[in-house]
């Protein structure tokens, strides 16, 4: 009979430990949540459950009536995952419950729910995801000031890769230092605080020879005559594309050969700004000189009456045309105003004048004056003996005097 009563006590305790060991409720661990930082991805932690009709079946978690800090989502499965956007203590209930409904029939789901607080501190974080500039220049001074918010007293290092030979990095994150070799060059900075946190960013620094345009010099550009002008940059990294500003009216410049051309149509005078980008996105601009003379053309000028047998001169001018080109390697170009013209009176008809420069015929015309020429000779006589030394005269005519 004794036993008989003790086997019974053993049953009833039975029948109450057993259902309280297999309630359901959140681990310890669950009560505990790691800190987040702001601009940082949350840690990768979730929320667990014991007891019910787990683990065998999963357990599902819902918020009730209340949201995680800003930035961060809880699944279903507990996981906690995103980046927080704000700092401070933010709580919320969340209730565990047994898979609902169940996948085997001996499940009976139940539920529990509990009051949890995240806290959300300054995140530690480089400001500056790229170098500004990009590339340094090869036997050139570069200093970069690396920056980081959050945190209390920092220190910056190199994590991994190196720095280019001449550049060194402080412990307060400034870059600095005058490369020595041209190249690209990959590395990891690291800055810690006193306490745990840390952050980390990659960076590419190329290194290469100073971006400069060759100074050209612009041979003459008249208005109706094509023209062309070359530009030619150095250093960066190809490839180049061009830009220009103030182009006179009728050029045009090609972008990716630097090439300017055209037929100007209207006489001008100015200064184009020519600006070279190369592929790093590195710049460099000059000043160019590009004037643009009227076309060459003779002033139309009514010349007084000539007499037979007495000696005779007629002035007149010519306008417009360009720089004579150099005479030779180093020898500086002729003033616009000293080209090489030579003018002829036809004997047949003592009216025309023809005027040459640089070997080009040109007709008589009428703007502004460019230099003065004389016609010399006695007058001709059209008809009788005089005639053979009209003929004479002529030739010297032709012959031209130089101007």
């Amino acid at each position: 009979m004794h036993r008989v009563k003790i086997v019974l006590l053993v049953s009833l305790l039975a029948l109450v430990v057993v259902p309280a060991a297999l309630a359901i409720r959140f681990t310890d661990e669950s009560f505990s949540p790691p800190v987040g930082e702001t601009g940082k991805p949350y840690p990768n932690w979730s929320f667990t459950g014991a007891g019910g009709c787990g683990p065998a079946l999963p357990y599902q978690y819902r918020l009730l009536n209340s949201s995680p800090p800003p930035g961060l989502t809880i699944d279903t499965s507990g996981l906690v995952h995103g980046t927080p956007t704000q700092t401070g203590e933010f709580s919320f209930w969340l209730e565990l419950s047994d898979e609902n409904p169940p996948s085997a029939d001996w499940c009976i789901p139940k539920s529990a729910e509990r009051y949890f607080t995240i806290r959300i501190v300054p995140g530690l974080n480089i400001l500056q995801q790229l170098l500004s500039p990009k590339a340094a220049f090869l036997n050139e001074p570069y200093s970069f000031q690396l920056t980081a918010e959050g945190g209390g007293t920092l220190t910056w290092s190199v994590a991994s890769g190196g720095l280019p030979a001449g550049i060194t990095l402080s412990s307060s994150g400034l870059l600095s230092g005058t490369p020595t070799a041209a190249g690209d060059f990959t590395f990891k900075i690291q800055v810690k605080d006193t306490g745990t946190r840390v952050d980390a960013e990659t960076y590419t620094l190329a290194v290469v020879p100073k971006l400069a345009i060759t100074k050209p010099t612009a041979p003459g550009a008249e208005v109706g005559l094509p023209f062309s002008l070359g530009l030619q940059a150095t250093g960066g990294r190809a490839p180049y594309k061009w830009s220009a500003t103030g182009l006179p009216a009728g050029f045009t410049l090609d972008q990716s050969t630097g090439v300017i051309s055209g037929v100007p149509g209207v006489a001008s005078s100015g200064v184009v700004k020519v600006t070279v980008t190369d592929a790093l996105g590195l710049t460099n601009t000059i000043d160019v000189s590009l004037p643009v003379a009227a076309k060459l053309a003779i002033r139309k000028t009514l010349l007084r009456a000539a007499k037979v047998g007495v000696r005779y001169a007629g002035g007149f001018t010519a306008i417009g045309g360009v720089d004579s080109p150099p005479v030779g390697p180093g020898l500086p170009r002729r003033s616009p105003r000293l080209a090489p013209t030579r003018y002829e009176a036809q004997p047949q008809d003592r009216s025309a004048v023809r005027h040459t420069e640089e070997g080009r015929d040109l007709q008589a015309a009428n703007p502004g004056d460019r230099q003065t020429g004389r016609e010399v000779g006695s007058a001709l006589r059209p008809e009788g003996p005089q005639r053979r030394e009209g003929s004479a005269l002529a030739d010297r005519i032709r012959q031209s005097a130089s101007v």
